[in-house]
């Protein structure tokens, strides 16, 4: 009777255990779902498998995943310890495991960068004015925008996001990346 009590209790907290597990991001999502649950999912680890449109040739250290379509578009970068991200990703399905993470554009921020730019002190990637086409698609701003056109569409955003939600803030989401593999 005691064994049989222990047993239920083991197949319990495995039980528990299992379901905390995939609750907490160990199961693998795709991008779209990700983004769909991100607000839901800030802070927690997570396990996400995309086609890898981009790999940041200036330091090489973000990786971008694409799901449905070029709007579903998620940036990765790499933790402290992991490096470089391996450029022969590109066109082939990656899957990243890290933390999510979410970055608050609001006012403040926005005012921030319009700064930096004015007084050209603005770090850009890509090439030219316009910085890098796929960072642009992971934050929801048109290709080929210049750095006034960045600002311009997040204040714009930032106003209809106030109007239908209230919230005074974009939320972009990126994961720092501990691990990632080239699926195929």
């Amino acid at each position: 009777m005691k064994l049989n009590k222990h047993f239920n209790l083991f197949i319990a907290l495995t039980t528990i255990l299992f379901l905390y597990t995939n609750c907490t991001g160990n199961r693998v999502m795709n991008v779209d779902d990700l983004l769909k649950n991100a607000e839901s999912l800030v802070g927690q680890d997570v396990v996400v498998e995309g086609l890898c449109t981009h790999v940041c040739a200036k330091s090489g250290m973000k990786l971008f995943l694409q799901g449905s379509d070029k709007q579903q578009t998620l940036r990765a970068e790499s933790g402290s310890s992991l490096g470089k991200f391996n450029p022969e990703s590109i066109d082939k399905q990656v899957m990243v495991r890290g933390k999510l993470v979410e970055e608050r554009i609001d006012e403040a921020y926005v005012k921030e960068l319009e700064k930096e730019i004015l007084e050209k002190t603005k770090v850009s990637h890509g090439e030219g004015e316009a910085g890098c086409a796929t960072e642009q698609a992971a934050e929801g701003v048109t290709a080929g925008s210049s750095e006034m056109e960045r600002i311009d569409s997040f204040r714009a955003r930032i106003a209809e996001r106030k109007a239908n939600e209230g919230k005074e803030w974009l939320s972009l989401y990126h994961i720092v990346v501990e691990s990632y593999q080239i699926i195929d």
